[in-house]
């Protein structure tokens, strides 16, 4: 009883389960409940009060016992958890450099307790014994100044909250966090936006539409009256609409799939989620109307009715290019296919919703066409109406549409081949066949796709360049002057123009970012330059005197444009040494003495590659990620003044730009598609991509191809669910799914080995190219620093500063010197430091492999926030041979490089992965067929073996397994022919034996009271009796009837022995039971009625011959009830997909369980009269038209005799 109600409702039982879960994990979600996540929280913070306690006690066990040089000679060990030693105030040792801490202690750390560095909130313990402090820390929650992909401000793993929150210090907010000792330290505020992450966004979103999915099967499963079946389409389109007017989803607007920045196109298409609903319904409408395409085709003018949905059937491959383009255009969703990686989990979604509803097209289109065959609508008639179809909407998609030639040729096609499936394959689910559509579907696909991706990034690039063509921007003038007035008056630059003092460049230029210059400001690159009233540099590290002040008031003179806002400011209108403005502002100092500022600005519009400007850079700026796919390069009055990316660029424009582009337009040189911008006569500006190449369709349609058949793999075992799947599949499958797999493994294996190899060789072609770079670093360095004995930050900081920066921008990477302790000397990137990303400590690892364990270079890994880059170590010696420091090459843009490359190779193995693999599934599927072929010969050969008929013998000239088989096959054809013909006339034998016996059985009954009359009136008969007459009447009516008898049972076995071939025509065998029925009505003693689930069933069969077999049924039906109760016959028509079901029930006395054998059986009859050859005649008229007739009796109840019948057009 559960097992059948489990497999009546298991959809409905899914649906709700699905639409339950969700409802949990939602309110889960967004529940506001956080005690729970508190109390957690709670718990592990005490835990780390005794676990840090415990580490103290541990360490300054072993600084007792080793001393500090023990502390770095130590097994490296990763720690979880930070210690700094001091000793008499300096920092003598620390196993991480992520905490922003200078050498010395200060108020802020060493410190017990919760504290705010520059990058996050830490938790901290303290241990003091002689002159040693020994703090340890460990990470609460990250906090940097700078939020992008890299960094990102969140609790640290083992503090992880289900909630967004932020700590604050006021006990009274929030909820409390006390230490083991019940003492406040902070409290935990949650934030007033609770939003969704990432992950549970897309549970939401995949639950909500699974559930969706199950709701519509289940509607879908709904039987109704056929009069009221337009009900659920139209409700469900009625809800739909209500839906997107009064937003029933609107209560997921803040998770990743209702964001408009993901899809948004219109009213109807709000967003990514709202379009895979409307995919569902289209889906479901396009099943209904594929199921109710028979109830169409028995109305009278269903040949219209095809012809209309075959035109409108054009419009629906029109809707899937539209949604196509859609997906392109208006989202963010990734779908340049051959990326492999760039792809996510919306992208296969995308890919798939379209094929879903490629595939319920393609349905409707072959049941469209199924009409047309049904009611023998010849093929080329109907292949030269979709033809001209075809053409016309090609030459509408090519003029007037989205000019694509495969989009525009392919219902052309696409009908074309369905067409043939019908009319030529008989419509079976032939797996070539789909392959076959398969593959061209993939193949337009891939093209569409590609040629709408394209587009969009040509209309993008036109986009990037009118941005970039000028860097003057209205807003930076304003904002300038928001700040310009602070600047004047700010007592720190006053005291250092009146009272000069040694500082740090990169220090002073922490310091003004801080103060004035961010926010808005983080678009740009900037530097400061601060001169006295002599414009001699007060912040210079090299010492060049007025030289700074006259370039950059040489800049100013030469190529600035004063500002109609400000007059401070300057545009550079021909990008000297990239500047995008140049800002000059007189301060005046504390004893009246005027200085100057100057600001360069440099745009971060296109990103930097050298070292981690990603790193450096918010999210909220306004920074063009996307240009680094792009080159670029910049020409003022002919020169070039900006290049970027790969693209070898000719020093002047008019070498590569054609003559009839005037001022703007696409072409193509070199192998590149290129977009010129030319703003003025003197302002030119190139952006470059490189153009597809074939291999990249190839690698599209190879991805498609695979996706897509991974996905259709499923309808091809459903099928053989019923039955067992080892048992069913075929021979050809096995070998299918055999070759494919080898191929995948094989494919696999080669890929995943090519991947470790070429990795490794990377990674050491990376270590080698550090090296060299190292050993580059390290030689100019020498030169110019060798000859100090000793190396100081405040002596030699910024000069060294200068010369590492120059060396940055030679060596393409980021340089940072140590002094001999491990403390940073100078950096070519400052910035890293100054916002507290790292610490001015060298790395513990590299520090104690470099001097304690004398290595003479190491690299390793190292990270900040979610980037992990290569960084390498080497000591530096004066020309005396003693140790000056350190040299540190961090590999943070050539990391990213080396990993694209890697990513490049992988994809590379992947797209030939998957080209290998799609062509060896068709292979397979070919060669299958191929080896099976011989095979299927044998089976076509054995099916249409019959008995006593000549078999034709099987032609096969090979000599393999095969061979050998057919040649059995042929010989025992031959005998087995021999065996029938013998079989066969001793079945006559006996047949003629029986038939005589049942002949003269049935000739002797009307015979015996023929002769016995004769007898009677020849014994009687006298001539002069006056009543001879009547006696000779009487004994002649009767030999008459016995006579006519006679020739009765000679019809009957006429009739039988000559039973004539069907002569089939379309028959609609619900109007002949109507007519057959209606000689029977006059019958007062029983009621003969019918039933049927459709108005009309074809069938194509022998009217006459169906007459006889209901009137035979239908009669022995009323002859079998008895006359004391009130006869019932009923006809029951079921028509399914491929047959009709026709049950004629009576209420008689039934037949006995003794008489079922002999029931078909000619001569047989359980009646008083007749030969018992009607039923044997149904039985064989039955199996004329490929039927089957059987019954089903209860003594005393009735009687079911079962027809089950092809429908026009199935087998």
């Amino acid at each position: 009883m559960l097992n059948t109600i489990l497999r009546k409702y298991y959809i409905l039982f899914l649906a709700v389960f699905c639409t339950i879960f969700f409802a949990l994990f939602f309110f889960k979600t967004y529940s506001e409940n956080y005690k729970g996540s508190v109390r957690q929280f709670q718990n592990e913070f005490i835990s780390l009060e005794k676990v840090l306690e415990n580490a103290l006690r541990i360490r300054s066990k072993e600084i007792k016992n080793n001393g500090i040089e023990g502390q770095w000679k130590r097994e490296v060990i990763q720690d979880r958890y930070s210690f700094h030693v001091y000793h008499r105030d300096s920092l003598v040792f620390w196993n991480t450099n992520q905490l922003p801490i200078i050498r010395f202690a200060d108020i802020h750390y060493p410190a017990s307790g919760l504290l705010h560095l520059q990058n996050g909130w830490y938790y901290a313990r303290l241990k003091t014994f002689d002159d040693y402090v020994i703090c340890a820390s460990k990470l609460i929650k990250q906090e940097y100044s700078y939020k992008n992909n890299e960094l990102v401000n969140d609790f640290a793993p083992n503090f992880n909250l289900s909630f967004s929150a932020s700590i604050s210090l006021e006990e009274e907010v929030g909820f409390p966090i006390y230490s083991n000792s019940s003492k406040y330290v902070f409290s935990i505020l949650p934030n007033i936006y609770q939003e969704a992450t990432f992950f549970e966004s897309i549970i939401m979103f995949l639950l909500l539409f699974i559930s969706l999915i199950f709701w519509l099967l289940f509607l879908r499963r709904i039987i109704v009256p056929l009069k009221w079946d337009w009900c659920i389409p139209t409700l469900l389109v009625y809800l739909r609409f209500l839906s997107l007017k009064f937003t029933f989803f609107g209560f997921m607007h803040d998770t990743s799939a209702f964001d408009p920045s993901l899809y948004a196109t219109n009213r109807w298409l709000p967003n990514f989620f709202e379009y895979l609903v409307n995919i569902l319904v289209l889906i479901f409408l396009l099943d209904y109307i594929t199921k109710r395409i028979v109830v169409i085709s028995k109305s009278k003018f269903k040949k219209y009715f095809a012809l209309v949905l075959l035109l409108i059937s054009f419009f629906i491959w029109a809707l899937i290019l539209y949604l196509t383009k859609t997906l392109v255009d208006n989202s963010s969703i990734p779908l340049v296919i051959d990326k492999l990686f760039s792809l996510n989990i919306y992208s296969i979604i995308a890919i798939t919703s379209i094929g879903a509803l490629f595939y319920f097209y393609f349905k409707l289109v072959k049941g469209i066409i199924e009409i047309f065959y049904n009611h023998l609508v010849s093929a080329s008639k109907l292949a030269v109406f979709i033809f001209l179809c075809s053409l016309f909407y090609f030459f509408f998609e090519i003029n007037y549409g989205y000019e694509l030639f495969l989009a525009a040729i392919f219902p052309l096609i696409f009908y074309e081949f369905v067409l043939y499936l019908v009319y030529r394959l008989d419509r079976s689910n032939n797996l070539n066949s789909g392959i076959i559509l398969l593959f061209i579907f993939s193949i337009v696909m891939a093209f569409n796709l590609s040629s709408f991706n394209n587009r969009k990034e040509k209309g993008e690039r036109e986009l990037y360049a009118n941005q970039l063509a000028t860097e003057k921007n209205i807003v930076t003038e304003v904002e300038y002057t928001l700040i310009k007035e602070k600047i004047s008056r700010d007592n720190y630059l006053k005291r250092l123009i009146s009272y000069p003092r040694a500082i740090s460049m990169s220090k002073f230029q922490a310091r003004m970012e801080r103060r004035f210059y961010k926010g808005f400001w983080e678009r740009y690159e900037m530097e400061f330059y601060l001169f006295d009233s002599n414009y001699y540099p007060i912040i210079d590290a090299i010492q060049q005197g007025t030289e700074k002040y006259e370039n950059l008031q040489g800049v100013i003179e030469r190529s600035g444009v004063i500002s109609k806002i400000d007059s401070n400011v300057f545009f550079i209108n021909d990008y000297t040494n990239q500047y995008s403005y140049l800002i000059r502002q007189k301060i005046i100092g504390k004893n009246k003495e005027e200085g100057v500022l100057f600001c360069t600005l440099k745009s971060k519009k296109i990103p930097e590659k050298i070292g981690f400007p990603r790193l450096l850079v918010s999210s909220k700026a306004n920074v063009f990620e996307p240009l680094e796919s792009y080159s670029i390069v910049k020409y003022h009055n002919g020169r070039m003044i900006t290049k970027y990316g790969g693209f070898n660029y000719p020093s002047s424009y008019n070498f590569m730009i054609p003559s009839k582009l005037e001022n703007k337009g696409f072409f193509d040189y070199m192998g590149y598609n290129h977009y010129v911008l030319k703003k003025s006569s003197h302002e030119v500006l190139i952006l470059s991509k490189k153009k597809l190449r074939p291999v990249d369709y190839i690698t599209s349609f190879s991805y498609l191809f695979t996706l897509y058949g991974i996905l259709l793999l499923p309808l091809i075992f459903i099928p053989y669910r019923d039955r067992g799947f080892g048992k069913t599949f075929s021979l050809a499958l096995k070998i299918q799914v055999g070759l494919i797999s080898l191929v995948f493994l094989s494919l696999f294996a080669f890929g995943w080995g090519s991947g470790v190899f070429v990795s490794d060789q990377y990674n050491e072609l990376t270590d080698d190219v550090i090296k060299e770079k190292l050993k580059s670093v390290e030689t100019e360095i020498k030169s110019k620093l060798s000859s100090y004995d000793k190396l100081s930050i405040l002596d030699h900081g910024n000069y060294i500063q200068v010369l590492l920066q120059n060396f940055s921008k030679v060596f393409f990477t980021d340089i940072n010197m140590y002094d001999k302790e491990g403390y940073l000397l100078a950096t070519s990137r400052p910035k890293v430091f100054n916002v507290g990303l790292i610490s001015e400590q060298i790395n513990s690892n590299a520090y104690q492999h470099l001097k304690f364990l004398r290595q003479s270079e190491f690299i390793h890994f190292e990270n900040i926030g979610q980037l992990k880059y290569s960084s390498a170590y080497k000591p530096f010696y004066s020309s005396s041979g003693n140790l000056m420091g350190y040299i540190n090459l961090q590999h943070f843009g050539q990391q990213r490089d080396f990993e694209n490359q890697i990513q490049k190779f992988l994809v590379a193995i992947v797209n030939v992965f998957i080209f290998l693999l799609a062509i060896s599934i068709i292979i397979a599927i070919f060669i299958s067929n191929w080896l099976t072929e011989p095979l299927r010969i044998l089976q076509n050969s054995f099916s249409q073996v019959k008995f006593g008929k000549h078999n034709q013998p099987i032609s096969y000239d090979k000599e393999d397994e095969i061979g050998s088989l057919v040649k059995e096959y042929n010989k025992k054809l031959a005998e087995l022919q021999h065996a029938a013909q013998k079989l066969a006339q001793s079945e006559r034998e006996i047949a003629w034996r029986e038939m005589a016996k049942q002949v003269a059985h049935e000739i002797k009954n009307p015979l015996t009271p023929m002769k016995l009359s004769v007898q009677q009136l020849l014994r009687t008969y006298n001539q002069n009796d006056p009543n001879s007459t009547l006696k000779v009447k009487k004994v002649a009516n009767s030999m008459i009837e016995q006579i006519d008898s006679l020739t009765r049972i000679a019809n009957e076995f006429s009739t039988f022995a000559k039973m004539p071939y069907p002569s089939k025509r379309n028959l609609d065998i619900i109007k002949l039971i109507s007519h057959v029925i209606e000689v029977f009505a006059s019958n007062v003693n029983t009621s003969v009625t019918y039933r049927s689930n459709r108005e009309e069933v074809f069938l194509l069969a022998d009217k006459n011959q169906f007459i006889r077999v209901f009137n035979n049924l239908l009669k022995n039906s009323i002859q079998a009830i008895p006359d004391n109760i009130k006869g019932e016959v009923s006809i029951n028509i079921d028509a399914q997909d491929k047959y009709v079901i026709i049950t004629v029930s009576d209420n008689g006395v039934g037949i006995s369980k003794e008489q079922y054998d002999k029931i078909f059986v000619p001569n047989f009859t359980t009646k008083t009269t007749g030969a018992g050859l009607g039923l044997a005649m149904v039985k064989q008229i039955v199996e004329n038209h490929l039927g089957e007739i059987t019954f089903k009796s209860i003594i005393g109840s009735g009687t079911n005799f079962i027809i089950k019948l092809p429908l026009n057009g199935s087998k």
